[in-house]
């Protein structure tokens, strides 16, 4: 599903609200998350599961093509867990 496809299908839902304010709704949840994540918070959403950053230490990889050893930095990636009740929801 893309991001049109959900917000299509929210506004459907939200029958009160029409489809810019779900897209701007949206956009703002959105931009939350990745502030709180880019100040290293974590974002817990009851129910659907959690948001947060884990850094990866910098590792010698090894370029396929010509063979060359090289460094890649450490590095931080969001990473999300999904909750207890969404993984019984899905199964």
């Amino acid at each position: 599903m893309k991001k049109s496809d959900f917000i299509s299908l929210l506004s459907a839902e939200l029958e009160n609200y029409n489809e810019i304010d779900v897209s701007l709704s949206a956009e703002l949840i959105q931009k939350v998350i990745i502030e709180s994540l880019k100040q290293r918070n974590r974002v817990e959403i009851r129910g659907f599961g959690s948001f947060c950053v884990r850094d990866r230490k910098s590792i010698r990889a090894r370029n396929p093509k010509s063979g060359e050893s090289i460094e890649l930095p450490k590095r931080s990636i969001p990473y999300f867990r999904a909750s207890k009740l969404l993984k019984q929801r899905v199964n």
